[in-house]
């Protein structure tokens, strides 16, 4: 049996809280569809509460689709108006594939989503967003290198990600996810992050190379 209490954020557009408690049996079904609720419920990526690990990766799986609402990719990026955003996941794919399931249902505007799960040595210009796990850490530079001049979002998860080049960071403090956002990175790919957006990111810069590089 399951019982569930929801409580809505402020009228800011942060997603549902769903609180559950819950038999053992039902944990994965009933997780995914918490995950689903807070996923497209909400249309602001915010900083977001993380009670445990097994929340994690869906709260960031969640950040990942709601970015893709707020940014805005060259019109020559896609190759026709109906064409997919392709949000490829570098390396080891930490998400479940139940809830990349459900991102697969979605759409944003006129666009499907469509999720792939690549090798760093695969093209990745050809990927709307590439997500950089902490798993790939050693390669999160190579990647954003090799992205160099082309229109992909990269959005990684460890320190200085962001500060080395690539565009979004995810970071936690304490128990929240946040993220960091680097503009003259998102300049050099052709971006245009929305304001609102802007308002709930950390801007950084990239990092200046120390006397003797």
């Amino acid at each position: 049996m399951m019982i569930i209490r929801q409580q809505k954020h402020d009228n800011r557009g942060s997603c549902w809280r769903f609180v559950a408690r819950i038999d053992s049996r039902r944990v994965r079904q009933a997780f995914v569809l918490i995950f689903v609720c807070c996923l497209f419920l909400n249309a602001s990526p915010r900083a977001f509460s993380m009670n445990g690990e097994t929340v994690e990766y869906p709260v960031k799986l969640a950040f990942l689709y709601n970015f893709t609402k707020f940014v805005e990719w060259p019109d020559d990026s896609y190759r026709s108006p109906g064409s997919p955003l392709v949000i490829c996941i570098v390396g080891n794919d930490p998400f479940s594939p139940d809830i990349e399931g459900e991102l697969r249902t979605r759409m944003v505007g006129a666009h499907p989503i469509e999720v792939r799960s690549l090798r760093t040595s695969d093209i990745l210009s050809v990927c709307h967003m590439v997500f950089v796990p902490v798993t790939a850490e050693d390669q999160a530079t190579k990647v954003v290198r090799g992205l160099n001049g082309s229109s992909t979002l990269t959005v990684g998860e460890t320190e200085g990600f962001a500060v080395r080049g690539g565009i979004i960071n995810l970071t936690t403090e304490g128990s929240k996810l946040h993220f960091e956002v680097n503009l003259l990175a998102a300049d050099r790919a052709g971006l245009k992050i929305s304001a609102k957006m802007l308002a709930l990111a950390k801007i950084v810069h990239d990092e200046t190379p120390s006397a003797g590089n």
